[in-house]
């Protein structure tokens, strides 16, 4: 085990994490898809984060963030350094103020706010990812997206200290980042509407009609303006094309899938082939919704 390793794990003695060596990333993204992590940490509460934080910032170790996986693709190189997931799952709700942490399933949120007879975040139902991941691409559907509801973040910088985030220093712009600074986000605060929410399940049947049932990322690129991307895709012809493992689903053209055994080569070329033919027949330049890993930080 290398020294780094060895110290980390000791670090984390009596904390409230599970540290795992050369993590296959495959079996935490929904794609299917990833090579093994050098340290893979799951931690339950903002002590064992700010260890994990501290430790990689004082011996200069690099670090990510995972939430479920699910709109991220994973090189089969896997990721260097500690793979962060958090375990921070916690769902507060006071008069129409919302409290999640990073960690709470989004489908998790809408169900308890609509318990409680909030509005405003139905939206979330069905979307299989974190709170803090879905602040990676400003997560959103039928209209709505998140930074809609925030009012604050709890965030811990890159050395393991903590400060708030006001609502003016975050982004809302259609599925880009929501916090552009280098810190993770603990926990969210919402802010709704009490009223009348709208059915969870009718939401999530209409997730269900129209995403295939193969692993994937969920939408592999964002919509331009003007028209969706799936229809795009559609129109140029390349419902089905394969590359490898990986498919544009027929059920959905804007789900690129595995269909069993894809590799991250196979997704990143078929996601090329789409991209190169739908310029050159509309002039339209997709671009991917889907982060890939490891990310190019120059």
């Amino acid at each position: 085990m290398a020294d780094w390793r060895t110290t980390l794990g000791e670090a984390l003695a009596g904390k409230s994490a599970v540290l795992l060596l050369d993590e296959p990333l495959s079996r935490h993204t929904t794609f299917r898809i990833g090579g093994p992590a050098d340290v893979w940490v799951e931690v339950g509460d903002e002590s064992a984060l700010a260890a994990v934080l501290g430790f990689c910032h004082n011996h200069r170790v690099d670090w990510h963030v995972l939430g479920r996986g699910s709109n991220v693709l994973v090189s089969d190189q896997g990721l260097r350094g500690v793979v962060v997931c958090l375990g921070l799952k916690s769902i507060e709700i006071s008069g129409t103020e919302v409290r999640a942490g990073a960690g709470a399933l989004l489908d998790e949120v809408a169900e308890r706010t609509v318990e409680h007879g909030l509005t405003g975040a139905e939206f979330l139902a069905g979307i299989p990812g974190t709170v803090g991941g879905a602040l990676r691409t400003n997560a959103g559907a039928f209209g709505h997206q998140l930074s809609d509801l925030l009012e604050s973040l709890t965030v811990l910088d890159p050395a393991g200290e903590r400060r708030e985030m006001a609502k003016s220093e975050l982004h809302t712009e259609y599925r880009k980042p929501v916090v552009r600074d280098r810190v993770v986000v603990t926990s969210v605060r919402l802010k709704l509407a009490t009223g009348t929410p709208e059915p969870l399940s009718a939401i999530r049947a209409k997730r269900r009609e129209k995403q295939p049932a193969e692993p994937s990322a969920g939408s592999f690129f964002k919509n331009p303006a003007g028209e969706p991307a799936g229809r795009l895709i559609e129109r140029c012809g390349l419902k089905g094309r394969k590359v490898g493992g990986a498919q544009v689903s027929e059920k959905h053209a804007n789900f690129l899938v595995n269909t069993g055994g894809a590799r991250f080569g196979d997704v990143l070329e078929l996601s090329q082939i789409v991209m190169a033919k739908v310029e050159e027949e509309t002039g339209i330049l997709l671009e991917p919704e889907v982060v890939m890993l490891p990310e190019d930080r120059r």
